[in-house]
């Protein structure tokens, strides 16, 4: 057994480059939080509403559709089954427009004001950074000249 009490041999003085990366580490952590602290990004509302529920608003539109189909094939009506699956479809794809749609932004040509259709039942969508934007009054800024964002890509 070593003098140190340990049976590898080694040496308990820390070496001077272990050290040093050592505080650049910390030095780096620290500056981590501080720039966090600065910019701490969106808040776990914007984050949910915008990005985070989307997954688990998809996972319950597969739930539903696998209720529908089942009713349909538990009354034993395969046409039953299949139209209550495209009604069922058709109203998930609206409800997602209504929450999550965002329109492209390299629309090019002259824009033309909102009118609701059958597939775009909103503006902006309600749970987008836009669609909040416009419920408190603002305005949603659209680039009409500048760059090609396709470029950038």
């Amino acid at each position: 057994m070593s003098p140190t009490g340990d049976d590898t041999g080694a040496s308990s003085v820390p070496d001077a480059s272990d050290e040093f990366a050592f505080r650049q580490q910390v030095d780096r952590v620290v500056d981590e939080k501080r720039r966090a602290l600065a910019d701490p990004g969106p808040s776990w509302r914007e984050w949910w509403f915008h990005s985070g529920s989307k997954w688990y608003v998809g996972l319950a539109f597969l739930i539903f559709d696998v209720w529908v189909v089942g009713f349909g094939l538990e009354i034993g009506l395969l046409s039953v089954a299949i139209g209550l699956f495209v009604l069922a479809l058709y109203g998930e794809f609206l409800l997602y427009r209504y929450l999550y749609y965002e329109p492209e932004i390299d629309v090019t040509g002259p824009r033309t004001p909102f009118r609701r259709t059958w597939y775009r039942p909103v503006e902006y969508g309600r749970w987008t950074a836009e669609g909040e934007v416009l419920r408190a009054g603002g305005t949603v800024v659209v680039p009409d000249d500048g760059p090609d964002p396709k470029e950038f890509l």
